[in-house]
């Protein structure tokens, strides 16, 4: 019978509920015959009160079920049809082997059931005998030259159990024989070996039949599920000393068989586990799937080469909640563990769909952990439906101006007015977003398309303001689908804003809302730590004068913590600049810790949202007076801000002078200096240059360069705001062998470049280029290059904001994480004087073309007729073989 209809049969009414109460008081008066489990009646308690479980002397309780329900009936505190029910085997810690056991119901709120509170909880537990008076029937699960146990029932026991633990030279095996009209029923009534490792791989008891394999380590008690076969393996293994363990101990009993079991027919012998365990896989449709509402939060960790697949049911989609790099003390890959390693929490790189793959190529260098690479990387991830009803209306803003009330009862799906159309219709939109009292909503987006690829939100977006706010989080291009926001209550503004219509590549916005019952412990919307604030008049610092140097060189990198409502000021020597390489908010792991950053802490980049300190200056003064709440920290509010920050040098100072300047125009000669300061003609003073200027850098065995932007400021030609911080360069150039210099790539490929045409910066790498146009200060990663050209031009009419630029350049011995190789790459560039296709001499539309480029090779693609026809990627995609070997794709790679 299953366990739904002894539930059903045994609350059938209220008298059956009284005699199996008075069943349940006479078994505990009674003996009980012979040495047999003996399953006990379910047991039920309301929350915020106690359940006392009890056996008879010579047994224990193994529990077999607890659940949590959330009954239909108020005041309830039993299962009825219809409860929602989730699991609540955390709350039981039945493990000595005393004849009772004492359960407390927490009252608990239940993710499973659209987070309500718990009523009951409902206990169903066997008595297990803990010895045997034929001793026959106690078995080693050790013993060398073992035959088959064929009796009905016995105990199980490991070498030296309970009291005298020993370690096991080999893997353990017994084999339990079963008839065929018979199955075996197990009982792990006593466990106490090391947990280390996932799987269990060196310390484990195994249970294994020809359907599935049942592992278990460290402390446990556990009942095992109905078992198909006609033997039973017993897999014993330890490998690690304590003096607390104690082994294992295991009851069995062989039993009349089931008429309606789905077991396979025959005498199947299943086979020891002795590879690799795989991840288990269940076919059962989800409680999340059935409920229509997003999964729980899923983990998974890959460490340096690995690769991991996520997987949706249909109609979900993957939204990627976390990505977590981590440096461990060993530099070796460790379970992820916050508390003890050195972590930092990045956007998701990618775009997932129903599913997708994770690789970790094991080149990640974590600034703020010591400039170490990465030796894991850790993702938690939900299943999100994309298919809910909609909530939202498909109508015009009112014309009143007044607010559009969406009700969202469990979850919903919102779409802007005439959304997935071409075109864009002006709109200024408010909706009130209303849950339930008590309740919060998280708010994910399916699709937010408002600025084509633009990330600018001033003209068109979607913000969330909460009560008491006049401005929120804007959200204008999210092509991920992943969390946006959560809220503070079970209201909130979200207003939809579109001023401009003449977009070719959006289509509106659609979100998921889910509400959720209110956290104890939601930080969101409580009252902010009062910290004093500074009231003492700010005085610029001015820079200490340099002394008894004779070469100048960028010094060491520092890191510092402002704390919410604090400050900070940074001062260089005279002569250097103030330059941020790296800054972070953070949410302190423990609230007990003091501010500032330690390992364990949840922290998010900050550095392109910080658009201070952005001129040739040694001092800055920064300040933290508004707390930023992060998405990616559970809607934390950020404790502090953390900045890197170095001092470089920008002018000489002295006599005669430590550093050399060099103008980019006024020669083309190289430079071959380990380091100096280039400019600009007249910088800071703007200066039209209408030709184009370059000066090439020569490298240094055994070094790589590193090149500080001080500061830049040029025409952006209208594509750039000269406000905006970004340290992206506006276009990156990947070039090959056949043409190193970029005039003669750009010659042939005439479209390449549709930024920076007028005015730019460009940093002239053998492979890559980088150009740049706008205001910039950054630090570019380090180069492995034999010589750099810089170029720069500037047409545009002069104007108070341009001043040209600023550079410092230093050879630094190549760190030993940085692997350079030089050596031409080998090339299979198409000849030029090739046949001409016959599609391409009809001037017709060629067909897909496709070309696969190994690992350490490149290729040139080309079209046809020179300017007559323009290169377009369908598609581009990396490959992973089995061997490790550049082979022709296919379906399976």
């Amino acid at each position: 019978m299953s366990l739904l209809e002894r539930r059903q049969q045994f609350h059938f009414d209220i008298m059956s509920k009284v005699i199996c109460f008075i069943v349940f008081i006479l078994s505990h008066t009674f003996i009980i015959d012979g040495q047999h489990v003996q399953t006990m009646p379910p047991q039920y308690a309301c929350t915020s009160s106690s359940l006392s479980l009890r056996c008879p002397a010579g047994y224990i309780i193994v529990v077999t079920s607890a659940e949590y329900g959330v009954a239909k009936v108020d005041g309830s505190c039993i299962y009825t049809p219809g409860d929602c029910l989730a699991d609540a085997m955390s709350i039981v810690s039945c493990i000595s082997d005393s004849v009772t056991c004492s359960i407390y119901a927490t009252k608990k709120k239940l993710p499973e059931c659209n987070n309500q509170y718990g009523s009951y909880i409902h206990i169903e537990y066997d008595c297990v005998p803990i010895s045997i008076n034929d001793s026959a029937k106690e078995y080693n699960v050790c013993q060398q030259n073992s035959t088959d146990i064929t009796n009905d029932h016995g105990i199980l026991k490991s070498p030296g159990y309970p009291s005298q633990f020993q370690l096991t030279t080999f893997e353990c095996f017994r084999a339990i024989h079963v008839p065929d009209n018979k199955i075996v029923r197990l009982w792990l009534t006593d466990l106490y070996v090391s947990s280390a490792g996932s799987n269990c791989p060196n310390d484990h008891v195994y249970v294994v039949d020809n359907v599935q394999t049942l592992r278990h380590c460290g402390t446990k008690r556990y009942a095992y599920p109905y078992l198909c076969s006609s033997t039973i393996l017993i897999q014993y293994k330890t490998t690690t000393q304590s003096s607390f363990y104690r082994g294992m101990r295991m009851y069995f009993e062989i039993v009349d068989r089931s008429p309606n079991d789905n077991c396979p027919n025959g005498s199947v012998t299943p086979a020891p586990v002795t590879t690799t365990i795989p991840t288990d896989v269940t076919t059962a449709v989800p409680v999340y799937v059935v409920l229509g509402i997003a999964s729980p939060l899923r983990s998974f960790q890959i460490c340096k080469g690995e690769s991991h697949t996520l997987q949706c049911p249909a109609n979900y989609v993957v939204a990627v909640r976390t990505n977590i790099y981590g440096v461990t003390p060993t530099d070796q890959c460790e379970d992820h563990d916050a508390n003890k390693h050195c972590v930092i929490v990045t956007d998701p790189t990618f775009y997932c769909l129903q599913s997708c793959t994770y690789m970790y190529t094991g080149n990640r260098v974590i600034p703020s952990c010591s400039n170490k690479i990465a030796a894991y990387r850790y993702v938690e991830y939900q299943c999100v439906p994309l298919n809910t009803e909609l909530v939202s209306p498909n109508t015009t803003c009112p014309a009143d101006g007044s607010k559009v009330p969406i009700q969202i009862d469990s979850r919903g799906r919102f779409q802007s007015y005439r959304y997935d159309s071409p075109i864009l219709r002006k709109m200024n939109c408010t909706y009130r977003l209303k849950t339930k009292p008590g309740n919060i909503m998280h708010i994910y987006a399916l699709g937010i398309s408002l600025t084509d690829y633009s990330s600018d939100c001033t003209k068109n977006k979607i913000s969330f303001i909460e009560d008491g706010e006049t401005a929120g989080a804007d959200f204008c291009v999210e092509r991920s689908y992943r969390l946006i926001y959560s809220t503070c209550s079970n209201e909130i503004d979200m207003r939809y804003i579109v001023t401009d219509d003449i977009m070719y590549s959006s289509n509106g916005a659609e979100l998921y809302i889910e509400s959720q019952a209110r956290p104890s412990d939601w930080p969101c919307g409580k009252p902010l730590p009062t910290t004093s604030i500074l009231t003492t008049p700010f005085v610029t610092p001015t820079a200490a004068p340099l002394t008894n140097e004779t070469s100048m060189f960028a010094r060491d990198e520092l890191e510092t913590d402002i704390c919410f409502k604090g400050t900070s000021s940074y001062t260089c020597p005279f002569g250097y600049t103030f330059i941020m390489i790296d800054a972070f908010y953070g949410v302190k792991k423990q609230s007990s810790n003091k501010c500032g950053f330690v390992q364990g802490d949840c922290v998010h980049d900050a550095l392109p949202s910080l658009t201070i300190c952005r001129n040739d200056a040694a001092s800055c003064y920064m300040s933290y007076p508004t707390q930023h709440r992060l998405t990616q920290c559970s809607d934390n509010y950020a404790d502090y801000l953390h900045i890197t920050h170095q001092c470089v040098p920008s002018q000489p100072v002295g006599t005669p002078p430590p550093i050399t300047m060099y103008d980019i125009c006024d020669t083309n000669a190289p430079i071959a200096n380990v380091n100096g300061v280039v400019t600009s003609p007249n910088f800071p003073t703007y200066k039209q240059t209408n030709t184009e200027c370059k000066r090439s850098l020569v490298g240094m065995t055994n070094r790589v360069l590193k090149i500080w932007m001080n500061e830049m400021a040029i025409s952006s030609d209208d594509v750039r705001s000269l406000t905006e911080g970004s340290d992206e360069p506006d276009l990156v150039i990947y070039k090959n062998h056949d043409t190193k210099d970029l005039n003669d790539f750009e010659k042939l490929n005439p479209s390449i470049r549709d930024v920076c045409m007028k005015d730019y910066l460009i940093i002239n790498a053998p492979h890559l280029a980088y150009v740049y146009c706008g205001t910039r200060k950054f630090a570019m990663a380090p180069i492995c290059a034999d010589n750099i050209d810089i170029q720069y031009k500037t047409a545009s009419a002069p104007n108070f904001l341009l001043k040209g630029f600023k550079l410092y350049f230093e050879w630094v011995p190549k760190p030993m994480n940085i692997l350079c190789d030089n050596t031409p790459l080998p090339s299979t560039t198409t000849p030029i004087d090739e046949v001409i296709p016959s599609w391409a001499q009809n001037l017709q539309l060629s067909p897909i073309l496709s070309v696969q480029i190994c690992l350490g090779t490149a290729h040139t693609l080309r079209c046809p007729r020179g300017s007559d026809y323009v290169l377009s990627i369908i598609s581009s995609s990396y490959g992973v073989t089995g061997t490790g070997l550049c082979e022709i794709p296919a379906s399976n790679h």
